[in-house]
C-alpha cells in the first residue's frame, strides 16, 4: 500500500528530521550520566524547565491557533500577530517568576539556581518560536517545522557534547543551549513570512479580546498538563536530592524517545480532527477510535518489550554503573505510561477539536490532583520507586476518566473492541522477549517485535476491513 501524504507520513518525516537531535540528546545525557548521577539530575531538572517554555509560552493557546489557522488560513497573519503579542507578555511574566525561583528556590541546589537564569533568558525566543510552530502546523507544513526544530536540537546538543567532553560543568552546557535557542525565531520568520497577506499588520483590539477570552480554559489545561508532565522530575531534587533526580531522569530518557512519534502524530491529527468535528454524523467518533487503535498498535509493544529488556539494557548502556540499576526498575514501571499517554493525547485532541475544552480541563484537573497526592504520599515512603508508581497511577486514572467524559460527548468509544488484538499480541511479544533476552537484550527485543507482528497477523489485525479506516485517517489529505 502506497503511503500518501497525511498525519502519519508527516509525523514520520518530522521524527526523521529530529532523529539526529534525539540521538545527540541521548549521547549528551549518557555522557553526563556516566560522570555523575547528581550532574544528570541537575541537567534533567534544568532541561525540564527549558522544555516547560514550550508549554508556558502560549499558555496552551497553540492548540487554538493551530485549529483556527487550519480552519481560516486567510487570517494567518492576524492570528500570528496577536498570538505573538500574547506570547511575549506571557514570556515576560515567566522570566520574572523563573528569576524569583532562582533566587528563592532554596530546595534546589545552587547549581540549579544558576542555570535557571539562562533558562529565563531564553523564554522570549521560545515564545516567538512556538507561534511559528503553531502557524506551520495549522497550515499543514509540520515537516518543515520539525526540520527547524530538529536542526536546533542537534546543534545545541552537539555544542553541549563538546562542552562536556572538554570538561565544562552543567551550567555552561545549559547556557550554550539557551543562547542557541535565541536564533530559532529567525528561522521561523523566514519560513512563515511568505504565508502572510499583503495587508499591513495591525492590532485588532476586538479580535485580541476574543483571543484573550479563550485563554482561561487553555491556560488551565496547560498548567495542569505541566503538572502531569513535570511534577515528578522537578520535585525529586527538592524532595530527595540531585542524584535521585538523575536516576529517575535516566529512565525518562527512553520515555522521551518512545513518545516522539505519538506526540508528533497527535499534533498532525489536530487539523484533521478539527475538520471531522464539522462533519455530520459520527465522523469525529470514528476518527478518534481509529487514532486510538493506531496508537495502541504502535506504542504498546514497544512499551512492553522495553519493560522486559530494561535491566540488561541499562547494564549495557551504563557498564559498571550500579547507580543506575534502580533506573531500570523505574523504567519497567513508567514505560507503560507511553501507551496510556498516546491514547490520552488522541482523546484530548478530539475533544478540543469539538470545541469542548472544558472537558479537557476537567480531566486534567483530576489527573493533576492525583499526581500531586500520589507523589506527596509515595515519594516519602518509597523514594524514587514511589515517584514511578505515582506517575503511572495518575496517568492511568486520568485515562479512565478521559474515556468516560469524552465518550459522553462524541459517542461510545468501545475501547475493548479496539484494544483486544494489540493486548493479546503484546503478551506474546513479552513472552518471546523474556526467553530470547537470555541470549542478549537486543535479540530479545527483536524476537518480541517479530512475535508481536506475527500474532497480530494471526488475529486478523491486518485484514483489509480492519486497516482501511485507520489508514484513511493516517493518510488524510491536508493534514
Amino acid at each position: 500500500m502506497k503511503l500518501r501524504a497525511g498525519p502519519l507520513l508527516n509525523s514520520l518525516t518530522q521524527v526523521g528530521a529530529r532523529t539526529l537531535g534525539a540521538i545527540s540528546s541521548l549521547v549528551l545525557s549518557w555522557l553526563i550520566a556516566r560522570h555523575s548521577a547528581g550532574e544528570l539530575g541537575v541537567f534533567r531538572t534544568l532541561f525540564s524547565y527549558l522544555l516547560m517554555g514550550d508549554f508556558v509560552a502560549l499558555l496552551g493557546m497553540q492548540t487554538y491557533v493551530m485549529r483556527e489557522v487550519s480552519l481560516h488560513p486567510q487570517n494567518v497573519k492576524k492570528h500570528g500577530l496577536h498570538a505573538l503579542i500574547f506570547a511575549q507578555l506571557v514570556a515576560l511574566a515567566g522570566v520574572v517568576l523563573m528569576i524569583g525561583l532562582a533566587f528563592f528556590g532554596h530546595g534546589y541546589s545552587r547549581t540549579i539556581g544558576h542555570g535557571l537564569f539562562f533558562v529565563a533568558g531564553s523564554l522570549p525566543a521560545t515564545a516567538a518560536s512556538l507561534v511559528g510552530v503553531s502557524i506551520l502546523v495549522g497550515l499543514g507544513r509540520a515537516p518543515i517545522c520539525s526540520f527547524i526544530q530538529g536542526t536546533e536540537t542537534a546543534v545545541r546538543t552537539l555544542v553541549g557534547i563538546v562542552l562536556v567532553v572538554l570538561g565544562y560543568g552543567i551550567v555552561p552546557v545549559i547556557g550554550a543551549m539557551c543562547i542557541i535557542r535565541l536564533l530559532l525565531p529567525v528561522a521561523y520568520w523566514f519560513v512563515v513570512k511568505p504565508s502572510f497577506s499583503d495587508e499591513p499588520g495591525k492590532v485588532d483590539w476586538s479580535f485580541f479580546r476574543n483571543f484573550l477570552g479563550q485563554v482561561p480554559i487553555f491556560a488551565g489545561i496547560t498548567s495542569l498538563a505541566m503538572v502531569l508532565r513535570f511534577a515528578a522530575p522537578l520535585t525529586l531534587p527538592w524532595m530527595l536530592n540531585d542524584a535521585a533526580a538523575g536516576q529517575f531522569g535516566a529512565a525518562f530518557i527512553f520515555i522521551d524517545l518512545v513518545m516522539m512519534v505519538p506526540t508528533k502524530l497527535t499534533i498532525n491529527l489536530m487539523p484533521v480532527l478539527a475538520r471531522k468535528s464539522r462533519e455530520k454524523g459520527s465522523a469525529l467518533n470514528e476518527s478518534c477510535r481509529q487514532g486510538i487503535k493506531a496508537m495502541a498498535m504502535g506504542v504498546l509493544p514497544i512499551s512492553a518489550i522495553l519493560a522486559v529488556v530494561a535491566p540488561p539494557m541499562f547494564a549495557s548502556v551504563f557498564p559498571g554503573k550500579t547507580t543506575y540499576a534502580i533506573s531500570a526498575t523505574v523504567l519497567q514501571v513508567v514505560i507503560w505510561t507511553c501507551c496510556l499517554q498516546s491514547i490520552d493525547q488522541v482523546l484530548s485532541a478530539a475533544i478540543v477539536a469539538k470545541g469542548k475544552q472544558h472537558i479537557d480541563l476537567q480531566t486534567l484537573s483530576i489527573g493533576a490532583t492525583s499526581m500531586i497526592l500520589l507523589l506527596a504520599i509515595l515519594v516519602p515512603l518509597f523514594g524514587i520507586m514511589g515517584a514511578a508508581f505515582a506517575v503511572l497511577g495518575a496517568i492511568a486514572f486520568q485515562l479512565v476518566v478521559r474515556f468516560i467524559l469524552v465518550g459522553r460527548q462524541i459517542g461510545a468509544l468501545r475501547p475493548f473492541e479496539l484494544l483486544w488484538r494489540p493486548v493479546l499480541a503484546t503478551i506474546a511479544a513479552m513472552a518471546a522477549a523474556m526467553v530470547m533476552t537470555r541470549i542478549h537484550w537486543l535479540v530479545g527485543a527483536a524476537a518480541g517485535g517479530l512475535a508481536y507482528g506475527a500474532t497480530l497477523g494471526m488475529l486478523g489485525a491486518f485484514a483489509r476491513g480492519e486497516c482501511d479506516d485507520m489508514m484513511r485517517l493516517l493518510q488524510a489529505e491536508k493534514a
